[in-house]
């Protein structure tokens, strides 16, 4: 097995000779502190950009970096496929024709031509929790912006977390509104942060329709010391 196993070092395969085109053993290493600001990755069709961008994303894991991926054309969810032990039965559910353990022979044998072995491909699965959130369908976690309305976990705490949460859930709501709202000066976010805190101090929840209810009819007459209207 080739000696890249270096943190902060990104191994994307072996280096080639572009003579000959053939592939070496010399490992090809990429300093992960390059990639402290921006990076792109640019090429023709079928180039390889998002193999490269997944090679990226799993050596960044085995390091312990964590990754936030958006991934609108729906490729980046083969990260989630991580078979250490390249069993027939693991493929089974993801091979829609063809013999599964053809499909796990197949990719023991490239990912061993590359120096990956099962140990590193466990050792990536135990360094980090993959999550494949699908926001608006069921084939992944769900996700929705009002879950951030629901009150704390264990009641309110501290008082300037809570502010802090209430704040940012306001926030975030009036963003997809495309609002820009100052928290001290727009009278959007003072209604749904009073809305939240009222509610919350409660041990409620809001969903979108109780939302909706409070903003028409507040559940309250003044905000601080000025009286509602």
């Amino acid at each position: 097995m080739l000696d890249y196993e270096k943190l902060g070092a990104f191994y994307l395969g072996k280096v080639v000779d572009p003579a000959t085109g053939k592939t070496g053993n010399e490992p090809l290493l990429y300093d992960s502190k390059d990639l402290t600001t921006h990076g792109v990755i640019v090429g023709m069709t079928g180039s390889g950009k998002t193999g490269l961008a997944i090679g990226l994303l799993e050596e960044a894991a085995i390091d312990g970096i964590p990754a936030i991926a958006i991934d609108p054309k729906g490729d980046l969810g083969n990260l989630l496929l991580q078979f250490p032990e390249m069993r027939a039965e693991d493929f089974r559910p993801w091979v829609d024709d063809g013999d599964p353990t053809r499909v796990a022979e197949t990719w023991r044998q490239g990912l061993g031509d590359w120096g990956q072995e099962p140990a590193r491909i466990a050792k990536m699965r135990a360094a980090c929790d993959v999550v494949l959130y699908t926001p608006g369908l069921s084939g992944g976690a769900p996700l929705s912006v009002l879950r951030s309305l629901d009150p704390p976990a264990g009641g309110d705490g501290d008082p300037d977390t809570r502010r802090e949460r209430i704040a940012g859930a306001a926030a975030g709501l009036l963003g997809l509104l495309g609002i820009d709202a100052d928290p001290v000066r727009s009278r959007e976010h003072i209604l749904i942060a009073r809305i939240l805190d009222d509610a919350w101090g409660k041990g409620q929840g809001v969903d979108l329709g109780a939302l909706v209810r409070a903003i028409q009819t507040p559940p309250f007459d003044r905000v601080g010391v000025l009286d509602l209207e």
